[in-house]
């Protein structure tokens, strides 16, 4: 009879000892489903961007982006999205100015974070530059200061990300504040496997306290290069989702319109440009983009989705 007994109490507690749901079980989906973020970067940066993501996202299959809180035309971001009250936005987290004749200085102030700044005011327009002058309190300052200023103009952030990758390639404190910052908001902070296995790990007393397995994990990330854009975007957009795998993908995009304002911003850039930024948006927004995804059986998620779960 004991023997029964104790079968049983195992019995009832079996899923729990034995089985762990991965992402997509988590959301609902079969345990090999090809999980999807399209996610639109930069808004905030122009009105053509912005108009464009935005566009996308109520009449393409971009489901989901982040503002650039330092730029001039971030104010506009939580008015469009009054129109969009679920839609998932969140920080791109922006420590750079890589652009001639546009410029803009760090959120928190050239006299609070004197390391983000270069002589006239504005950031340094690579990462390199960040992480030979920038601090990790400074950088700490000023993630926080843009979340801030996000939230007063109306965005309650989804998740955190960083624009031109400055926050991973930087130094491990910056990863450790981005993931931090992330923890206590009780939201996503985009990371793979990577950076978990060449930064927090390596470095795993600077982490301490943050709960590092509980942060979904890219398990595909896809972003055009240089390359890509000679050989056609449609083209590498297509092979894209023709070889989604299961887990959680994300594609990284940069919508706009190929119009005078998108093409005074990016004047001196031969890549990443108005007309590239043109070639997202078109392909974004086509019925092709839609038969691909439903051809591969790709569920569409959003961090918001993805933040539920953590």
């Amino acid at each position: 009879m004991k023997t029964i007994r104790y079968f049983l109490f195992l019995l009832a507690f079996l899923p729990t000892l034995t089985f762990s749901q991965n992402l997509a079980e988590k959301l609902g989906y079969a345990k090999d489903a090809k999980l999807l973020i399209i996610h639109g970067d930069d808004v905030g940066v122009s009105h053509s961007q912005t108009k464009a993501t935005f566009d996308a996202m109520k009449n393409g299959v971009v489901n989901s982006t982040s503002m650039m809180v330092p730029t001039g035309w971030s104010a506009e971001v939580g008015e469009m999205a009054k129109e969009m009250p679920n839609a998932d936005i969140g920080i791109h987290i922006t420590l750079t100015n890589e652009w001639l004749n546009f410029n803009w200085g760090p959120e928190a102030g050239r006299t609070a974070v004197p390391g983000l700044a270069n002589e006239k005011g504005h950031m340094f327009p690579d990462c390199e530059q960040v992480t030979a002058n920038a601090s990790p309190e400074e950088v700490e300052k000023e993630i926080r200061a843009q979340i801030k200023a996000a939230n007063l103009m109306g965005i309650t952030p989804t998740h955190l990300d960083s624009h031109m990758g400055c926050i991973f390639y930087g130094r491990p404190e910056y990863l450790a504040s981005y993931l931090k910052i992330a923890q206590e908001l009780k939201i996503p902070a985009m990371i793979n496997q990577q950076m978990v296995d060449g930064i927090v790990k390596p470095n795993s007393a600077l982490f301490s306290g943050i709960n590092v397995d509980k942060f979904p994990v890219v398990d595909q990330l896809f972003m055009a290069e240089p390359k890509d854009y000679e050989a056609g975007m449609e083209a590498y957009y297509t092979n894209s989702l023709n070889n989604l795998t299961s887990g959680l993908n994300v594609i990284l995009i940069h919508l706009a319109f190929d119009d005078e304002e998108m093409n005074a911003v990016t004047k001196d850039h031969d890549t990443y440009h108005a007309p590239w930024r043109q070639a997202d948006y078109d392909f974004f927004t086509s019925e092709k983009a839609r038969e691909l995804l439903k051809m591969n059986k790709v569920q569409l998620v959003t961090w918001r989705e993805v933040g539920k779960t953590m």
